[in-house]
């Protein structure tokens, strides 16, 4: 199985009906509470990043070309092993892309520029899985703890990273 249908496979069960929670950020199309309107997300495609899109009608066909084209083409996801482009793309569904280039690099060691490139190919390919992944987890979760709705949401995320840890090193 390719590295994306894994990463398709994986969301499968963490992502799926339409969620009109007020109490989450990504569900308005201002990225708070409050602020803009309340459209919801579904298949894990918010309105906060996409807040031009039609979620309530967003089907499982659309959502996947948006996640191939905004998350894990974004990630570079063909070019990098399937384990890291997995988690990488998983940490850019969760976070956004920017911030998971950052952390990424963060954690091969290149100096963070926000671009992968030669240098960030290089270094993942050359990364060990069983090293690399959960140094990954650890950065996603540390970040994962700095926002408000942590609290709320901490067991949730802290289970998804483990399935993604476990799912990415099924792919090693």
């Amino acid at each position: 199985m390719n590295a994306f249908q894994a990463w398709l496979d994986f969301l499968g069960p963490a992502e799926g009906v339409l969620s009109m929670d007020p109490n989450d950020p990504g569900n308005w199309t201002g990225g708070r509470c409050g602020d803009g309107m309340l459209c919801g997300s579904k298949y894990g495609i918010s309105a906060a990043a996409h807040p031009t899109l039609d979620i309530a009608g967003l089907t499982l066909d659309q959502a996947n070309g948006i996640r191939k084209t905004d998350y894990w083409d974004e990630m570079k996801g063909d070019f990098l092993p399937g384990p890291v482009a997995l988690m990488a793309a998983d940490a850019a569904y969760m976070s956004g892309p920017d911030r998971a280039i950052m952390q990424l690099q963060g954690v091969l060691a290149v100096a963070p520029d926000g671009i992968i490139g030669d240098k960030t190919i290089s270094a993942a390919l050359a990364a060990k899985p069983a090293d690399f992944l959960p140094k990954f987890a650890a950065a996603r979760l540390f970040f994962l703890t700095t926002l408000p709705n942590w609290p709320r949401e901490r067991i949730g995320w802290t289970l998804r990273l483990f399935r993604s840890v476990v799912t990415a090193l099924e792919l090693a």
